[in-house]
């Protein structure tokens, strides 16, 4: 056997331990449950969040859109440019469906934000 069971030790200077009253309870040992306008203020920070991340990545895109069509222009082959253009297709895609998204959560975030204003 490599490890021996744990002995608890007695030291000369501590009482051994008598009759242990059990502690009054607590009142509310349970978290307690936000209320209904504290969850509405989470979920409207948190879409705000998602709103600002998404407005990045669009940011993001855009960029990579310009050094494409610089690209596109400076570039002699034509069939590098077809698959250059193809890319751009795509990230306008790309860009459009974040901006739906965007506007989905815009429109999420109002509604919950009216539902604050009824709250208070």
């Amino acid at each position: 056997m490599l490890n021996n069971p744990v002995q608890p030790v007695m030291y000369n200077n501590q009482p051994p331990v008598q009759n242990i009253q059990p502690q009054s309870p607590v009142q509310s040992s349970a978290p307690q449950q936000p209320d209904q306008k504290t969850v509405l203020k989470e979920q409207s920070m948190a879409i705000s969040s998602d709103i600002a991340a998404e407005y990045g990545a669009v940011t993001r895109l855009n960029d990579i859109l310009v050094e494409l069509a610089k690209t596109i222009k400076e570039n002699k082959d034509p069939e590098q440019k077809k698959i250059l253009e193809a890319r751009v297709n795509t990230i306008n895609q790309m860009i459009l469906q974040r901006e739906m998204k965007i506007n989905q959560m815009e429109m999420t975030r109002a509604q919950i934000d009216n539902q604050l204003k009824q709250l208070a």
